[in-house]
């Protein structure tokens, strides 16, 4: 049997588009799983680069967190065991003492190094806070030099400064032994009629004059105004301190506004009633004390010890403080303060008041009764005051990687 071979063509164009439609599908299938596989890895890589961005962040979160641990630790006291150099900044067996560097925070973990770079007196810290993840894969860095406020500002050349009058009616020695000028008023002084009332300059004859004034309590000084005189070193109604208002005369003792400066200078605040609690034995602090106050009793200001009567604190007890009153101050009692008292109001001397570096009064400032005010000035606790602000970090001094 014979067959035409053009009734076979069909059949052969068939089967030929078959195969052309299993190559077509299997490019397609390969397509799709080329397409899958990119998809996939890509998803991974994202998902990859995802974790590995929080893992980071994670790991800054932990670098700033020890950089604020060091701050908190580093403003109460750098040396807290007195050897000379700063604590680490972790305390894991709750004695006060930093002894590590290393602290855990959530899952991760954080490293803090602390170096002086003050020269000494550790009022500036570069402090270096590395943070690693909890998987340990990545770590971020933060350095910055913390460093303390200066909360002195301008600060006082004499021991006694007020913007309003000075009245005298029980007695009162104002000493100023590196200089020439003892009280400054922008109203009258008037130094009344007891005998012991004095003010004290550095004295010409003095061996060792003038070089003796750039050391505290070591010229020799002699008597320059009294109950009948008033001398050269007392400045009086001086319209350049009566003129200011009372913001103008806080900043032109300490630079900045007193809204400023309690925002961000102070260490300390308490209240009236509370204050002869607070403000007992305090040292190295910058007080803020809000209302009318009363310093009563044995008030030691700035001495480790407790100062009784006439005696005076030993010199290597004495750490300085600032003590700002917003309000009258009355001192009954026997008070000592070593350092700044600064009063935004008037001052009422009903007791027997010491003073060692400068009293600064907004108001007017006046004694009563029996009352006895001791003022002797002194520089170096005054530039000791320069380092007690609290701790924070240097404009500028910000790396992070």
């Amino acid at each position: 049997m014979h067959f035409n071979q053009k009734y076979l063509q069909p059949n052969r164009i068939h089967r030929q588009r078959g195969i052309s439609s299993m190559v077509f599908s299997l490019v397609l299938l390969l397509l799709i799983t080329m397409v899958s596989i990119f998809t996939g890895k890509t998803v991974s890589l994202e998902r990859k680069i995802m974790n590995n961005d929080n893992r980071s962040k994670m790991a800054f979160n932990y670098a700033e967190a020890g950089i604020a641990d060091a701050i908190a630790y580093l403003d109460n006291d750098p040396d807290v065991d007195g050897d000379g150099n700063v604590d680490p900044v972790y305390d894991t067996d709750n004695d006060g003492v930093g002894d590590t560097n290393t602290a855990t925070i959530g899952t991760g973990s954080v490293t803090v190094v602390t170096t002086d770079v003050s020269g000494g007196n550790m009022s500036a810290i570069q402090i270096e806070a590395t943070g690693l993840s909890d998987d340990s894969t990545a770590t971020r860095t933060i350095v910055l030099t913390a460093s303390t406020i200066n909360p002195l500002g301008n600060g006082p050349e004499v021991p006694l400064v007020t913007r309003g009058n000075v009245i005298i009616s029980g007695s009162a020695t104002v000493t100023n032994p590196e200089g020439h000028h003892t009280i400054w008023s922008g109203d009258s002084i008037d130094l009344g009629s007891n005998n012991s009332t004095a003010t004290n300059v550095a004295d010409f004859s003095d061996a060792n004059y003038p070089g003796c004034m750039d050391t505290p309590l070591t010229c020799n000084t002699v008597s320059s105004s009294n109950k009948t005189t008033i001398g050269l070193d007392v400045i009086e109604n001086d319209s350049s301190l009566s003129g200011l208002s009372l913001p103008d005369f806080f900043e032109n003792t300490f630079g900045i506004n007193p809204t400023a400066y309690r925002n961000t200078s102070v260490t300390l605040e308490t209240t009236a009633a509370n204050a002869n609690n607070d403000l007992d034995l305090a040292t190295n602090e910058v007080v803020w004390v809000e209302g009318d106050t009363t310093f009563e009793n044995n008030t030691t200001v700035g001495c480790e010890s407790q100062v009784n009567g006439g005696n005076v604190c030993p010199a290597n007890n004495q750490n300085p403080s600032i003590v700002i009153i917003n309000g009258d101050l009355t001192m009954d009692g026997t008070p000592h303060i070593y350092g700044l008292l600064f009063v935004l109001g008037n001052v009422n001397l009903t007791g027997n008041a010491t003073v060692y570096g400068s009293m600064v009064v907004a108001g007017s400032a006046t004694s009563t009764g029996g009352g006895s005010l001791d003022i002797i000035y002194h520089s170096d606790l005054l530039n000791d005051l320069t380092t007690i602000g609290p701790l924070a970090a240097a404009s500028g001094t910000w790396r992070d990687f």
